[in-house]
């Protein structure tokens, strides 16, 4: 594969996202970052500093960005009750209710993409992402 459409196809992938300061998501009144957040959460509860390393944001980032999703009842912050010092952050119904919504978009979209593969280069397209997506999980970007 030729690095040039490799960028060009990452780059669409990154574009469609609209991660790169687009102010809609797949899920309404949402921005794409932070639906994001809320599908790194998902059903897991972190802590409020283990989330942001995660993310590789600093904790006041992660606060300003939390509070809009705080206060539109989609994640709950409460202090651990073995350690007051920590705030414990996890998603409410609602929030779960919304990445259920943005993961069902995004399997739509992805089927009327791979819909339009070639029958008879499915597996090798299949194949060729299988090993990119491993490497990309391998491969450890630092900004």
């Amino acid at each position: 594969m030729r690095q040039e459409i490799f960028g060009e196809f990452l780059l669409s992938i990154i574009k469609m996202s609209g991660v790169l300061g687009g102010d809609k998501s797949f899920v309404e009144g949402l921005t794409p970052k932070q639906l994001h957040l809320l599908m790194e959460i998902g059903s897991n509860t972190y802590r409020h500093g283990d989330l942001a390393g995660i993310l590789g944001v600093e904790p006041s980032t992660l606060t300003r960005t939390l509070d809009p999703l705080v206060k539109s009842g989609l994640v709950e912050r409460q202090h651990n009750l073995d350690n007051r010092r920590e705030v414990l952050i996890k998603l409410t119904g609602n929030g779960l209710e919304a990445v259920a919504n943005a993961h069902e978009k995004h399997h739509q979209l992805f089927a009327d993409i791979l819909k339009q593969v070639p029958e008879n280069k499915r597996k090798q397209v299949d194949e060729s992402v299988a090993i990119l997506l491993e490497i990309i999980k391998k491969t450890n970007v630092k900004h």
